[in-house]
């Protein structure tokens, strides 16, 4: 069997997605990772063709590397360069004719980045093949680090578009759920007092009501100063599927988010979307007008009219948006996204 090596940060659920697309292609994934996801508590499950292994076993990069090295990967994808260790054994594979790839979510914005384009001909370009960009954003920040558009891909993430697919439509054409759903951290970049501030300022709210979805350092907090605000746990994707089928509209209003795979999520859910312009998934699942609204970080007003414009609207302009939503997010899929990589061994 034909082996993909991936140096991982997480296992997340959009990576398991891709791993069973892989897999049911005929190839095993082998996935080196910190042992424990940053900022959630989800564990991958077990899945034949699947190999998870702990990259702080190895405490340098040529163990590591003689230790990917005896699957003899067809191709090794690293998640993006923030690991020197993974960095270091992808050069090797790299002299040795393997190709290497970087996923990147991140966006150019400037600043210390102008230092790695200098310097990406000693680094980016020594250790990858290739940028396996998110988006349009990304592509753009790939071109920056002196990579030619034949080196870059894009699409290296797609949510779990099959969990969120089946959340019906039927039953909100009879009676429509008059929820707005939030899921993520509850943390500062997240802009969820934004929106808090944003539901303050609406007025009548004609028995919407808002739900609030995730763990983190500020959940306490918003939960003593909102209490008409719901507020759960964070829960596994089958169960936010169920939370979906029982909303009107997903927020996303957060101050920045690189990617955001989150809101293809929930436009796979067939929910309109009100999102911020600094999400970069914005750009690809989430048209001002067309399936929801985007607006700027950190305007309540703005995000206070959006919402008002949800809740005024008729029934039927709701499960127009809810269906070009599910539409837009099939432009990527987790089998896509494998074709994707794929591509480059053809």
């Amino acid at each position: 069997m034909k082996t993909i090596v991936f140096f991982n940060l997480a296992v997340m659920p959009y990576h398991v997605a891709v791993f069973r697309a892989l897999i049911g292609k005929g190839y095993r994934c082998v996935v080196y990772w910190w042992g424990k996801a940053p900022k959630t508590s989800y564990r991958a499950p077990a899945i034949d063709g699947l190999v998870q292994i702990n990259r702080f076993d190895f405490g340098d990069a040529r163990s590591l590397y003689a230790d990917a090295a005896r699957w003899s990967p067809v191709c090794v994808v690293s998640s993006g360069w923030a690991d020197k260790g993974y960095n270091r054994a992808c050069a090797i594979f790299k002299r040795g004719g393997t190709p290497t790839l970087a996923m990147s979510d991140t966006q150019w914005r400037g600043g210390r980045q102008w230092l790695n384009r200098l310097l990406s001909p000693f680094r980016h370009k020594r250790y990858f093949d290739y940028i396996w960009a998110a988006g349009i954003l990304q592509y753009d920040y790939a071109r920056k680090l002196g990579f030619d558009s034949s080196r870059i891909l894009l699409n290296c993430f797609s949510g779990d578009t099959e969990t969120f697919l089946k959340v019906p439509l039927d039953e909100k054409m009879r009676t429509y759920p008059h929820k707005f759903l939030f899921v993520g951290r509850f943390a500062e970049v997240k802009g969820i007092d934004v929106m808090l501030k944003a539901w303050n300022k609406i007025s009548d709210k004609k028995g919407w009501s808002l739900e609030l979805v995730g763990d983190g350092p500020l959940k306490e907090t918003f939960r003593k100063e909102y209490p008409d605000v719901i507020i759960k746990d964070f829960m596994p994707q089958s169960e936010l599927a169920k939370e979906a089928a029982e909303s009107g509209c997903f927020i996303l209003p957060s101050r920045f988010e690189p990617w955001a795979l989150v809101i293809q999520e929930f436009t796979a859910a067939a929910l309109p979307i009100i999102c911020t312009r600094q999400c970069g998934a914005s750009r690809h699942f989430a048209l001002n007008g067309y399936n929801g609204y985007v607006v700027d970080a950190e305007d309540v007003g703005g995000l206070a009219a959006a919402m008002s414009k949800i809740i005024n609207s008729p029934v039927e302009t709701l499960i127009t948006m809810s269906k070009r939503s599910r539409q837009l997010s099939q432009s990527v899929t987790p089998d896509f996204v494998a074709d994707t990589l794929l591509s480059i061994l053809s």
